[in-house]
């Protein structure tokens, strides 16, 4: 009998923690799960989310979409999973009576391990025995102390969509002048940074104000030499400055935590103190005057970008959803270990 796979999403929307739910979706609809994602409304209304490839993956005939106000225990057998993400689905998790053995929590953020965040509802969830899976090594250290030990703890490495980004080989333009893209929806960094620039006409700053569809977003990505990162205080992963870095973007931006999974300052990336506006401002214009630096800051970008693929990512979660309780190392060069296996 096939197993099913029901997969909480949190809303219809291009955040990066709906992105990753639907990509596990995929994982999982690959491995031979039938998939339920149940979201707030049955279908997406947002047009913009149409572009998403993620979304068009999760498709077909042994998918299903539905509301999750309506999600009880009639839908779900004891041989199923469940697969959430948002610390308010505690609640309706509860009610269907599964096994804890049988729900995955995917923890994406550093946050969870914050107290006072949300009014501590994501640290309280991690005192409740779920079979979990963190994204990254800086989750997994956040969140490790203070998850219950009952049941295994998993790390799978973010992937991403990189290919849809990518170029073939980063250039750097050799004119003047040089473009920043930066995007408002998290902060107002890249409006001071613009300002502080405003009499340098060798530096153009272009904003996105609101979501865009991905062929906007790679058009912008395209378009740009430097991506300004503007994350929040605790990121889970900031998902823009991988997809820049694909893009062949030289990025600037703070180390938040979860964006440490794959920037590394002076290596593939420019790191700033975080809504340091001077401080990113000066980053800009020293690299605007040096190709070289932003040429070999991109060529490393592209390479760790490639590194972050969904193949990779695919395997052990797979793996993991095949056994939630078994003892699992991470990808290591593309192929998913189990510990202690010869």
């Amino acid at each position: 009998m096939t197993t099913r796979l029901h997969v909480l999403i949190p809303f219809w929307g291009l955040a990066g923690g709906v992105i990753k739910m639907l990509d596990y979706a995929n994982h999982g609809r690959r491995g031979g799960f039938d998939v339920t994602l149940w979201a707030p409304e049955a279908e997406p209304t947002n047009p913009l989310l149409e572009s998403l490839p993620a979304l068009q993956r999760v498709s077909g005939p042994d998918v299903h979409r539905r509301r999750l106000d309506n999600l009880d225990a009639s839908h779900v057998a004891s041989s199923d999973l469940v697969l959430f993400t948002e610390p308010a689905h505690a609640a309706i998790i509860d009610r269907l009576g599964i096994s804890p053995e049988r729900v995955i929590h995917l923890v994406q953020g550093t946050r969870h391990a914050t107290p006072t965040w949300n009014n501590g509802l994501h640290y309280r969830l991690l005192h409740r025995p779920f079979v979990r899976i963190v994204i990254s090594e800086q989750v997994r250290d956040a969140v490790a102390p203070h998850v219950h030990p009952a049941l295994p703890l998993h790390l799978v490495p973010e992937g991403h969509d990189t290919g849809y980004f990518a170029v073939d080989r980063p250039l750097v333009s050799p004119t003047d002048p040089v473009r920043v893209l930066y995007s408002t929806w998290k902060s107002d960094l890249g409006d001071r940074v613009t300002s502080l620039c405003h009499d340098d006409p060798d530096i153009v700053f272009t904003a996105m104000r609101t979501p865009k569809s991905w062929p906007m977003l790679l058009n912008h990505y395209r378009s740009a030499d430097i991506f300004l990162g503007c994350p929040g205080p605790e990121e889970g992963f900031y998902l823009p400055g991988l997809e820049a870095m694909s893009a062949g973007c030289t990025v600037v931006m703070a180390l938040v935590g979860g964006n440490e999974a794959y920037a590394v300052d002076g290596e593939n990336m420019v790191a700033c103190t975080y809504d340091d506006a001077p401080g990113h401002a000066e980053a800009i214009r020293a690299l605007a005057s040096n190709r070289e630096r932003r040429r070999s800051l991109n060529l490393a970008g592209h390479d760790t970008a490639s590194q972050h693929n969904l193949d990779r990512e695919q395997l052990l979660a797979q793996q993991i959803m095949r056994d939630p309780l078994g003892n699992y190392d991470a990808v290591v060069s593309g192929r998913p270990t189990t510990k202690g296996a010869p």
